[in-house]
């Protein structure tokens, strides 16, 4: 007999992520400015965010931007 090994599911990782952004920053995404969004970008980021799939769709929704800005603040960063 094998035994499957099962990792915990995703569902809701990246919105509990979203909400420990904005705990930590102090206001919801969407009330933002746009240097605390691009912010919250970065360290949404190096919380490995962007991994989860249709990640960019949910914090632009969350962020009341556009995908292309997401994918902006993103660019910015590895620039920098």
């Amino acid at each position: 007999v094998i035994a499957v090994v099962r990792q915990p599911p995703l569902h809701g990782a990246l919105d509990r992520l979203i909400e420990q952004i904005e705990r930590e920053l102090g206001e919801p995404l969407g009330t933002m400015g746009r240097e605390q969004k691009q912010r919250a970008i970065r360290l949404l980021n190096e919380r490995g965010a962007f991994t989860v799939r249709h990640s960019v769709d949910l914090v632009s929704d969350a962020m009341g931007v556009s995908r292309i800005t997401v994918y902006n603040y993103l660019n910015a960063m590895d620039r920098s």
